[in-house]
């Protein structure tokens, strides 16, 4: 007699993850855009927002509840992922509630204000057994895995230094998007609206992942800074740093925000060897290596040929975290939290550096254009690349204003 044929056990669906996103303005509206396109995929479901300031018109779906805080969001209906798009001082305690109420995080950067209070929240995440992922795109790149493995292969050479460098034109109304703008401090809570620690943070970041998961994860040695600015605000518009990690090459970020418009350069980081070099446009994704036509690379102009030019796509950070929950196991997260360390490190040092200098008048012009008035410096542009190049602080390169006698 015939069996009849085996009836499949039913599977129940695999519920789509909800998704709350806390700040709403500045950097979140991107995030909301995101969101959005992820929802009509079909991957997530965005059921509600958090901000003391209600959203622009046609930023938020109709339906989407509506918080003025997350506290008063995670006392509803807690969502399985909080996106935390929001001033840097509040990250630390939103991303804490949010983990203790049962909630996966996509943390923009940086991270947090610290040391002490990324180690807290690597705890609260490890007890919690929950997921942390911090918004530093170009370390989703897969531009830097590529790039780490022509390092290994030696195609550039023993790397002799790392530099990366920055200059940006950013108008006097910069400094007045918010509260905390141009701030080192508020309140008595870091703000670190700094040239290194926010508009060039993935300058840094990016810089130590070119040598990988050990420089990434590990205090530098040493880290020395020069902080200036031009305008009239306490944090930093103009800045370098060398940081220094065991038994590693040195690393170099010169960075400026006040660059004259038609100069403005996106930011680069150069891995020089005793063969060539490799730069890697971060914002681009673009990787180009090239060799030196003497065998000795020690400056662009030796450079024979581009052996490699390529664009790399930009990476998507919450898809990768929605794939990280899906297939723990094959899917790695792309940027957690530990990949951090020496980037807060340095965000350390910068919050408890002296106060910047202020550049005299006579090194500062102004320039106007459609979106208002900036704060110019004359070279700067040329020279954050040259201390980039070269592995120098701005007093070591001779810049007039960076001397001690200034």
């Amino acid at each position: 007699m015939r069996q009849p044929p085996a009836v499949a056990p039913k599977v129940a669906p695999k519920a789509t993850p909800t998704v709350a996103l806390v700040g709403v303005h500045g950097h979140g509206r991107w995030h909301a855009q995101r969101i959005a396109e992820l929802e009509r995929a079909g991957r997530l479901r965005l059921t509600a927002v958090a901000d003391p300031h209600p959203p622009e018109p046609g930023t938020i779906p109709d339906g989407v509840a509506r918080h003025a805080t997350l506290d008063e969001l995670l006392a509803t209906t807690p969502p399985d992922i909080t996106l935390i798009a929001t001033p840097a001082p509040t990250h630390f305690a939103l991303a804490e509630a949010a983990l203790r109420a049962g909630s996966d995080v996509l943390l923009e950067k940086p991270p947090v204000t610290g040391l002490a209070e990324l180690a807290a929240l690597r705890t609260t995440a490890a007890e919690t057994g929950r997921i942390v992922q911090v918004g530093f795109q170009s370390l989703g790149s897969a531009a830097l895995p590529a790039l780490r493995t022509l390092i290994a292969d030696g195609t550039i050479g023993e790397v002799t230094g790392i530099g990366a460098a920055g200059a940006w034109c950013r108008p006097e109304t910069y400094w007045q998007r918010a509260p905390w703008a141009g701030k080192r401090w508020m309140n008595g809570v870091p703000a670190l609206d700094g040239a290194l620690t926010n508009p060039f943070a993935h300058a840094v970041v990016t810089a130590l992942a070119v040598l990988g998961k050990d420089a990434m994860t590990q205090v530098p040695e040493r880290t020395q800074l020069e902080l200036f600015h031009a305008n009239p605000v306490e944090a930093d518009d103009t800045s370098a740093v060398r940081i220094e990690l065991p038994g590693a090459p040195p690393i170099v970020v010169a960075v400026s925000v006040c660059a004259p418009k038609a100069s403005e350069i996106d930011p680069w980081v150069r891995v020089q060897g005793t063969e060539g070099e490799a730069v890697f446009h971060y914002t681009a994704g673009q990787l180009t290596v090239s060799r030196s036509t003497s065998g000795v690379s020690t400056g662009v102009e030796e450079l024979s040929k581009t052996e490699l030019n390529k664009t790399f796509p930009e990476a998507d950070l919450l898809a990768n975290l929605l794939d990280h929950r899906e297939r723990p196991d094959e899917v790695p997260l792309m940027v957690p939290l530990e990949d951090t360390v020496g980037f807060t490190a340095v965000l350390e040092a910068v919050r408890d550096a002296p106060e910047p200098r202020a550049i005299p008048a006579e090194y500062v012009s102004f320039e106007h254009s459609e979106v208002g008035r900036a704060r110019t410096l004359a070279g700067v542009v040329e020279l954050v690349q040259a201390c980039a190049r070269d592995r120098l602080l701005f007093s070591e390169a001779g810049a007039p204003w960076a001397l001690p006698d200034h």
